[in-house]
Formats: structure tokens, C-alpha cells, sequence
């Protein structure tokens, strides 16, 4: 079954595991996507997400070095002719115009076989970018690309603690977003916020909603913190005062953290009875974090399955 129709049936679990392309200087992509492979053995994943990140003004000077990575398209193509999986494919789209644009997302699904994409904005709506929007380009590979000769499944991104973020999950949706990933969560608040005000705005349009992929890394250092936070992810104070702990604790703290998060988003959409089809999405941030990354990946997709397992809203 593909990733797509595994997304659109809400009763059914959805676990991905998201992945930078390697560095140049780690070798090939050949190499990478075997190693990938053999961890990956480990456990059960539906597709694997690849992010494109882009530096920009308004985020400050970045916390980390960037690195020169393998382009996420070559690398997805890879990952499905040796992982035997699905790629998912992020594309920032404000960067490039319109019909540059087109150009790269029709090259993309036919040359190099990807079928699926979570289609990316930039950092603030009050840059004027030279390319299109989120939903501007949603709308043209929907109702223009895929109704000619094109088979792009579209997602988006969320981020829960954005203002009226439910109402901007309705507005992607109806210009063809099909699911979102989250931002990467350290609290529960805002999510829980969110996934119960898009079930009410659903509710109210008398529409379905859109699967919610609820994202999770791990850290390992004060770096991966100030990384995290560069790249717009909340954590409370608290958080990462419990965070900091003793030395040599963080990875199994924010382990910790990430478990406690999942299991009060999960035990809202429970409690209230929320018909919002959620999923997991597991990254490293850092190489390094890699076995972390995977570890976690089984710990939470365990509670997530069993919580699929035992709930009405969620059947196997």
C-alpha cells in the first residue's frame, strides 16, 4: 500500500522517519542510504521525510555550521530504489518564480520518480519572496499539474504555536494539502490546542480532517537546544532547565520529554473523543544523534500503535 493511501485511511497508524540528505564529505548518497538501511532494520517506518533547510536574515547568525548535503531529491530516489520505502520530499518553494518553480516540482515527480511532497513556506509572512506561496502552489500542482499529467501527493507543514494555526490547516487543505508534519515538540499545549480547534473548524465546515504527523527529535547537547530553537521550535524554560540536567543525561531526558508530550496529545484526542487522524514523525537533527533518533522512533511508535490498538477512533 502506498504512503499516500495508508495517510488518507485516519484508521490506520502512520510512522515516518524524517532524514537530512548526507553530508558530501560522509561519502556518497549510495553509502548513506545503505547505513540508513541496516538501522532502519531495527524497526517498522511507512516513508521517510527529507527537509530542506534554507538559511535566512531573520533567523540570526545560525547557531551550527551549515554543510553542502546531497540534493534531497537524488537523495529520496536513492532511498527508494535501496530502502525499498517511500521518500517524502520538502520543497521550499518562495525562493524561485513561478514557472521556475513548475518546472522543478514536474522534473522531480517524473525524472526522479517522487510522487510525494510537503510543500514549504518561508520564515515570515512579511518577506516579500520571489516565488509562490504554500497555498499558491498547492493550488497549481492540485488543480493544474496533477489534472493534466502530473501525480504529486501534497502535504504541509505545521507549526502548533502559530496563530490560528487550525485555520491555516483548513485553507491548505482546500488548496490540496492532503497531511502535515509539525514543528518538532517539546510541549503539549499548543498541539493539543491546535489538533482540538481544527476539529472544531472542521467540524463546522462540515469537512474531514487532514492527518496531523506529530514530530519528535532528540537532543544531545546546549548546540542541538540552540539549534532547535534557530529553527523556530519552542521549548518551555522548564523543559530545558530538566533538559540540562546532569552531564551525559540529555539524550535519555529528551527522550523522556518526548514520550510525556505524545501521551498527553494522544490522551486528549482520547479523552474528547477527536475524530483528527494523527501520525508520528521521528528526526535526528544531528548525525550524531542518529541511534538516538532511532531508538526513539521505537519507543514512540510502541505507544503510538497502542493507542491506535486500543481506541475506537483508531482500528489496524
Amino acid at each position: 500500500m502506498r504512503i499516500r493511501d495508508k495517510i488518507k485511511k485516519p484508521h490506520r497508524p502512520v510512522v515516518a522517519y524524517e532524514i537530512l540528505p548526507p553530508r558530501e564529505k560522509d561519502g556518497t548518497l549510495n553509502s548513506y542510504a545503505e547505513t540508513i538501511s541496516s538501522l532502519l532494520s531495527q524497526t517498522h517506518i511507512d516513508a521517510i521525510n527529507i527537509p530542506e533547510v534554507h538559511d535566512e536574515v531573520g533567523r540570526g547568525d545560525r547557531p551550527i555550521v551549515n554543510q553542502k548535503r546531497g540534493e534531497p531529491r537524488e537523495f529520496g530516489r536513492l532511498l527508494q530504489d535501496i530502502v525499498g520505502i517511500e521518500a517524502i520530499i520538502n520543497r521550499v518553494v518562495v525562493y524561485d518564480d513561478y514557472d521556475t518553480q513548475m518546472r522543478w516540482l514536474e522534473e522531480t515527480n517524473k525524472d526522479f520518480e517522487i510522487e510525494n511532497m510537503i510543500i514549504v513556506g518561508g520564515e515570515s509572512s512579511s518577506v516579500k519572496y520571489s516565488g509562490p506561496t504554500v497555498n499558491e502552489a498547492l493550488n497549481a500542482i492540485s488543480n493544474i499539474y496533477n489534472k493534466k499529467v502530473g501525480d504529486i501527493f501534497c502535504g504541509g507543514i505545521s507549526i502548533p504555536s502559530r496563530k490560528e494555526e487550525s485555520k491555516n490547516l483548513i485553507q491548505k487543505s482546500q488548496h490540496g494539502s492532503e497531511f502535515f508534519t509539525t514543528q518538532v515538540l517539546y510541549d503539549s499545549e499548543n498541539a493539543i490546542k491546535m489538533i482540538n480547534n481544527y476539529q472544531k473548524r472542521c467540524h463546522e465546515l462540515n469537512t474531514f480532517p487532514r492527518r496531523i504527523l506529530l514530530s519528535f527529535a532528540p537532543v544531545s547537547s546546549q548546540k542541538n537546544i540552540e539549534f532547535l530553537k534557530w529553527l523556530g521550535v519552542e521549548i518551555p524554560d522548564n523543559t530545558e532547565r530538566y533538559l540540562q540536567g546532569r552531564p551525559g543525561s540529555m539524550k535519555e531526558r529528551s527522550l523522556d520529554v518526548a514520550i510525556e508530550v505524545l501521551n498527553e496529545i494522544l490522551s486528549n484526542i482520547e479523552k474528547n473523543n477527536l475524530k483528527v487522524p494523527v501520525g508520528l514523525n521521528v528526526e535526528h537533527i544531528m548525525s550524531y544523534n542518529f541511534q538516538s533518533s532511532v531508538e526513539m522512533l521505537q519507543e514512540l511508535a510502541r505507544i503510538y500503535r497502542e493507542f491506535c490498538i486500543k481506541t475506537q477512533n483508531y482500528t489496524l
